[in-house]
């Protein structure tokens, strides 16, 4: 029998660039405020809000991606077939990061349009800065898991269930947190806020599950 031995210094190398990129995020977006700080910070204190929530999105699905795609049971083939480009071809890696990269660039963008589709534009850039809190504080955890994961002799099937119940709970803890927000950052209205968790939350993801998973 022969033993493959995995090379897992592209983990490392991806969490220090996350983290490199967050240091130089606070040091020239925010000031050089602390995480505790930023995430205490009020909206009037806060600047270039809808930059560093791109940037935080982009290291967001970088982060879940080196966790999540070595789940992934195969890439398309018409992504293998259709986007390679000088014979280099997506991995599993690139096909998750690309696909949330596309996923949340049309979500965020929808999400302007029904902020706009109900006068309410004001408070999206409330929702802008909560949203970003609440991915950069998840992708630290993912970076964290990430080491855990690659470099400690894990059950990788019966963590995947494991992560399947965290990533649960950490989407209903979304949901209260964007609803119970003291920013108000939904709107006040029951039915839009139904709307957005039904239309903008619970469907896309479970379309992105889909097509990565299954």
């Amino acid at each position: 029998m022969i033993r493959t031995v995995a090379h897992n210094d592209w983990v490392i190398y991806s969490v220090i660039g996350v983290v490199l990129c967050y240091i130089i995020m606070f040091r020239t977006l925010h000031r050089d405020i602390s995480l505790y700080d930023f995430l205490l910070q009020p909206f009037e204190d806060v600047n270039n809000t809808h930059l560093s929530w791109a940037i935080t999105t982009i290291l967001y699905c970088t982060s879940f991606s080196v966790l999540f795609s070595q789940y992934v049971p195969i890439v398309p083939k018409f992504i293998e077939e259709n986007l390679s480009f000088w014979g280099i071809s997506f991995n599993k890696f690139g096909f998750m990061f690309f696909t949330l990269l596309l996923f949340y660039l049309a979500k965020n963008l929808i999400t302007y349009f029904f902020f706009a589709s109900v006068e309410n534009t004001k408070n999206y850039n409330h929702y802008a800065l909560s949203a970003q809190k609440y991915y950069l504080v998840y992708s630290l955890v993912l970076l964290g898991l990430s080491v855990l994961h690659y470099y400690l002799p894990l059950n990788t099937r019966l963590f995947f269930k494991i992560y399947l119940i965290a990533v649960a709970l950490a989407f209903l803890l979304k949901i209260l947190y964007y609803l119970f927000n003291n920013q108000q950052i939904l709107p006040t209205q029951w039915y839009y806020k139904f709307l957005y968790i039904c239309s903008l939350q619970i469907l896309p993801v479970l379309v992105v599950w889909k097509f990565c998973f299954i």
